[in-house]
């Protein structure tokens, strides 16, 4: 990742003390129940958090890749119930590179998965039609972002989601995965346009593995200070659990795995924001999101593991914060493609490439 600048530092330093403000165990208990929290989104958007990295000229707050992945790390320490992920990273990006506007609210992006949308044009209109697996958010979205297909180019289009039939459906955070279907949805050709460079299956579903990996991260992040605390407080057998030598190794690994997950998400995202910006061969970010995901996904089931060893019986209970943090992991490792699939594309890409060039993919940012 591109080094922090000062711009990003007040960024990352007004996001913390936004959510901290914001969100409680309280907030979150009720947004397990309704799928998000509309409070909290209110309060990022007059922030204009969920648009940092989009473009100033479409609408957006500016910023780059790296800004964003720093607000979303913050965000996923945080379990924050809201699609600022989706809004920003996926569907703005969506819409502002295939020049379509991107309006205020939250935004839901799909699919990334085999599902296909179709487009065909009739008269001054589209006509979209199709069936959508989990897609996250989509019925608390105020716009749907798809990728249609008309039969010879791939489109972008802007859908509102009470125009379509929407079976809600969640993962194992709570976090709304909803199945959406469309049939035969009339579109103005201003909520429509073809997908501009870069713009894709597969590149929809590298970015949310990305924003995926940068979550996983600081769910760790905020899992790990959660068990530092409570061994420090926990006393058994006359002793806080902190002080006892099996518990000081398991924080320790614990620590290095988060270390690794953080290095490789946010590195990750610098390799994606310089293949925007300097055209560099998709390959290196292909790897690059692979390798991120995998090492978080790794990092998210030892690390979960030890916070819920540290903590006992306490550690599942609804009325102790750590779940938010866990439940959360283990769903999203699964999202975007899990690290089996991940792994397996990097070995493919790996053998494909021959011998000679495993060296420089391990070293080349």
């Amino acid at each position: 990742m591109n080094a922090p600048n000062d711009i990003r530092l007040m960024l990352v330093e007004s996001a913390t003390r936004l959510f901290a403000d914001h969100v409680d165990h309280k907030m979150l208990e009720a947004a397990k129940r309704d799928g998000w929290s509309e409070a909290l989104w209110q309060v990022l958007e007059r922030a204009e958090l969920p648009r940092v990295s989009i473009p100033e000229e479409a609408g957006g707050a500016g910023g780059t890749l790296c800004d964003a992945a720093a607000v979303l790390r913050v965000a996923g320490r945080f379990a924050a119930p809201v699609p600022l992920a989706e809004t920003g990273m996926l569907a703005g990006w969506m819409l502002a590179g295939s020049g379509l506007a991107v309006p205020r609210g939250p935004l839901a992006a799909g699919p990334a998965r085999d599902d296909i949308a179709a487009a065909r044009k009739q008269g001054n209109k589209w006509i979209v039609s199709g069936k959508l697996a989990r897609v996250p958010w989509a019925r608390v979205a105020s716009r749907l972002v798809l990728l249609v297909h008309d039969g010879e180019r791939d489109l972008v289009a802007s859908v509102d989601p009470a125009r379509c039939a929407i079976t809600p459906g969640r993962n194992l955070a709570g976090e709304p995965r909803d199945d959406v279907v469309l049939d035969d949805v009339a579109l103005p050709c201003s909520d429509i346009a073809p997908a501009g460079a870069g713009i894709g299956r597969g590149a929809l579903r590298q970015r949310g593995a990305l924003a995926r990996a940068i979550m996983m991260a600081g769910a760790l992040e905020r899992a790990l200070e959660l068990s530092v605390q409570y061994a420090q407080q926990r006393v058994q057998f006359g002793r806080k659990i902190g002080q006892f030598q099996a518990i000081q190794q398991e924080l320790a690994r614990f620590g290095g795995e988060v270390a690794a997950a953080v290095a490789a998400a946010m590195s990750a995202a610098g390799v994606l924001e310089r293949h925007t910006a300097d055209g560099c061969e998709n390959g290196q970010a292909a790897l690059a999101v692979a390798a991120a995901k995998i090492r978080t996904a790794q990092a998210a089931h030892e690390g979960a593991l030890i916070a819920h060893q540290v903590h006992g019986a306490i550690g599942v209970t609804d009325e102790y914060v750590l779940h938010h943090s866990t439940l959360r992991l283990w769903a999203w490792r699964e999202e975007y493609g899990n690290e089996v699939e991940w792994a397996t594309m990097l070995g493919s890409a790996m053998q494909a490439s021959g011998a000679d060039e495993l060296w420089p993919a391990l070293t080349t940012n």
